[in-house]
């Protein structure tokens, strides 16, 4: 991996040329847009706007579908009644990014599926899809943002993720009568960035801007070159609020940023972007805004143009249109409507150099600068003085797991897969029955205090429909449950002591209406309510973070004190600990003993604590593992176990569930960790230094009928012994997309089952003796 090259502050101006103008005194414009049309609910998170060639085809938007079953549909702007009209569907795959490329050869359509991981690329026409262009790509990862900008080879598109992106060459190759055939798409730079963006976009003179959940734009320039761009912060345009969405406004003279937020949509000068010229709101104020996109033609029913835009009310999400007439009425913005699309290509990507003495580079590298250097620059994965070797991160580990087979393309031996072929595959035993809901997360397992064998699995279902808890045996049998809040993780306190009773409790963050939620676990493993098991969260919380949420969590049993805590955090890396007690009439209470912000500062979610070494490790999406004190009277002085890939280290982002296997001694076992943007899950050594151990993935079980884990988010594992089918106990991970037999997917998630024996036991890592550092006599009601 190539290392990133950030530049803030001062350095942008030089580097950009961008005067940055102070909030200036002038008077802003303020406009609240009505809400022309929208579609029925769908799970909107981007829309691209689709010029068709012809003036006289009607303007498409297409929107992602983000459901299980979802993809992308396409819709007629102006359908009847001003609501857009669909007009197609295409089911590729719970998909979060679409972009558009306009060529001269033929325009395509630009898709990221999140439970595959493909890139895929479609023929646009006047009538919106007209086919499939025949390209896919496999990048791995966890990405929140696309954009694209059009060159004399065809298009680029970034795709932007958690701390790292990519750049893609797309390019057609044409058959006779110039019609599109097949397209390849050619990685040509891969780069670390400042944050997660949850947006991005192209101005006329190549400028990418990004922006995300910090509020801070950043920006790069887009030319031909391998090298990492030179990333700067151009500032707060939205005053530190979560940026949601950036498009560009391609007027006559003036070039205008528009900055979406939750509540609205902020307008800036290009010129001057530490100003803001004015603000967009919407008529329903309940409206929360994803992302939007604008369509720069006039009509009858919107003469100065189109807002598209992603966003949800209590009734739902959906796409919405609204006319841009009354922005341009109420304010000096000029408007443009005779914007296409085609006209040019930005700086850096009109007229690709050309080197006949190296062959053109083949067509996988760009010509070098220095006509002396004799060498072409290759894109990733290419090599030598034309580019024509294809090249392996790593050569695939070594020959007894693969064979590079293509630009950073290995094919692996069994059981070992992965970009490098150093990720074991361990199929699945069992999955669990359907949960009910479409979105899961971070599970627990409940040991029986007398007969492992009758332990639980305890599941998430965070999402609004079928919100709650389910309760499962150990081959995935539903035997019960109770609804929720809307859940993220839960996890299980032993031996608390209610009211004279010692019971074992089940204990979860409640997104739905920001509470602990804590459920007693009866001896047959049910989960029945308990008095005082909604805990709100103390007003003293608001002080510390106004617009707290709550998020992860996780839970301690002290072994100085004999106390037991509850961590809850929310996305912005803010951790509350609270000391979990009873009331003198028997009723469950919380207060707040400790609060801390962890990592730097970038989300946080998954976590679990060893409290034999009173250690609390969590993961912090974007950058990697942490150790904290989990004492409240300790400072909260955090450890980095490891880090992303993009900082040298072996994690994949978006790091998530965190989990936890003893081992004999306080010094032996192991932590497992969950890297949702892979689907893998990293091992490493409980004890510092944590060394780390190896990495498995799990693929599909075709001989028990068990589907692959895509898109993974939460995880939980014991080690200790439950009956004779888990000598070693489990572990337990969160499956996205639950894929049916014989194609297509079912709606609600799913949790998947295998032994841990299978993992640290397997043949090919036999040798290292990996289940010597499991207790397989472990029970934590000791």
């Amino acid at each position: 991996m190539r290392p990133s090259r950030y530049l803030t502050g001062a350095a942008l101006h030089a580097l950009l040329c961008l005067p940055y103008a102070s909030p200036a005194a002038a008077e802003k414009f303020e406009v609240t847009l009505p809400i022309d049309g929208r579609t029925s609910l769908i799970e909107s998170d981007t829309a691209a706007v689709y010029y068709p060639d012809s003036k006289k085809s009607s303007p498409f938007f297409i929107g992602n579908d983000g459901s299980a079953e979802g993809g992308f549909k396409v819709w007629e702007i102006y359908g009847p009644q001003g609501s857009p009209k669909e007009v197609g569907e295409y089911k590729t795959g719970r998909t979060k990014l679409v972009e558009i490329l306009y060529d001269d050869a033929g325009d395509l359509l630009v898709t990221l599926s999140m439970s595959d991981g493909l890139i895929r690329v479609f023929e646009l026409g006047k009538d919106g899809v007209v086919g499939d262009a025949k390209g896919q790509k496999l990048v791995r990862g966890d990405f929140s943002a696309i954009c694209g900008l059009k060159s004399a080879e065809g298009g680029y598109v970034y795709v932007l993720g958690k701390r790292w992106g990519y750049k893609f060459l797309i390019r057609e190759k044409l058959s006779k009568g110039r019609k599109v055939k097949a397209v390849e798409i050619v990685e040509t730079q891969e780069f670390g960035i400042p944050i997660e963006p949850n947006s991005c976009t192209v101005s006329p003179d190549g400028r990418v801007f990004f922006a995300g959940d910090n509020g801070k734009l950043f920006s790069f320039l887009a030319v031909e070159e391998t090298a990492p761009p030179k990333v700067v912060e151009v500032g707060e345009p939205a005053g530190g609020d979560e940026i949601k969405g950036l498009k560009i406004y391609h007027g006559k003279k003036d070039t205008y940023l528009f900055v979406g937020l939750e509540d609205g949509i902020e307008v800036f000068d290009i010129k001057k972007l530490g100003s803001s010229l004015g603000t967009i709101k919407f008529a329903d104020g309940d409206l929360e805004l994803n992302d939007f996109a604008i369509y720069q033609r006039g009509s009858k029913s919107h003469s100065d143009g189109t807002l598209i835009y992603a966003g949800e009310n209590d009734d739902g999400a959906f796409f919405g249109a609204s006319s841009l007439s009354p922005l341009f009425e109420s304010s000096k913005l000029k408007v443009n409507t005779k914007y296409d699309p085609r006209d040019c290509a930005p700086k850096g990507h009109s007229k690709p150099k050309k080197c006949a003495a190296l062959s053109d580079c083949n067509g996988y590298g760009y010509c070098p600068n220095d006509k002396k250097a004799g060498t072409c620059d290759c894109f990733p994965g290419f090599a030598g003085k034309t580019c024509n070797k294809i090249t392996c991160s790593d050569n695939c580990t070594s020959s007894s797991h693969g064979k590079c087979t293509g630009p950073n393309t290995c094919t692996c031996v069994s059981p070992w897969t992965g970009d490098k072929c150093a990720t074991l595959a361990v199929p699945a035993k069992y999955e669990t029955e359907e949960s009910g809901g479409a979105d899961g997360d971070d599970p627990a397992i409940w040991i029986h205090p007398t007969d492992k064998s009758k332990s639980r699995i305890i599941t998430t279902v965070k999402s609004e429909v079928g919100s709650g808890l389910g309760v499962y045996d150990l081959r995935g049998k539903r035997i019960g449950g109770v609804s929720g809040g809307e859940p993220n993780n839960v996890d299980v306190l032993y031996g608390f002591d209610l009211a004279g009773r010692k019971v074992d409790l089940a204990v979860a963050g409640c997104r739905a209406d920001d509470t602990i939620c804590i459920y007693e676990i009866t001896s047959t493993g049910e989960l029945v309510d308990v008095p005082g098991g909604v805990q709100p969260l103390p007003t003293a919380v608001k002080d510390l973070e106004k617009k707290f949420k709550v998020y992860g969590s996780c839970v301690y049993h002290s072994p100085k004190t004999g106390h037991y805590h509850i961590f809850i955090n929310s996305k912005s890396s803010l951790y509350l600990q609270f000391q979990l007690s009873t009331t003198s009439d028997g009723k469950l209470n919380t207060t707040l003993v400790r609060h801390f912000y962890a990592g730097n500062r970038g989300q946080v979610e998954g976590c679990v604590i060893d409290d034999p070494n009173s250690r609390l490790f969590l993961g912090e999406e974007p950058y990697g593992l942490w150790s904290y004190p989990a004492e409240p009277d300790e400072p909260a002085v955090g450890t980095l176990v490891d880090n992303t890939v993009v900082d040298g280290g072996k994690l994949h982002a978006d790091v998530e569930g965190v989990t936890l296997v003893y081992g004999k001694t306080k010094q032996e076992g192991y932590i497992v960790v969950s890297c949702q943007g892979y689907s893998e899950y990293n091992i490493y050594q409980r004890y510092p230094p944590h060394a780390y151990v190896m990495s498995f993935t799990i693929p599909n079980n075709d001989e028990r009928g068990v589907d692959r884990v895509t898109n993974t988010d939460g995880i939980t594992a014991v080690g200790t012994g439950l009956g004779s089918e888990w000598p070693y106990g489990i572990v337990v991970v969160h499956d996205d997309v639950n894929e049916a037999a014989g194609g297509g997917v079912r709606s609600d998630a799913t949790f998947k089952i295998l032994g841990l024996k299978d993992i640290l036991g397997a043949k090919v890592v036999e040798k290292l003796g990996l289940l010597k550092g499991v207790d397989e006599e472990w029970d934590p009601h000791n």
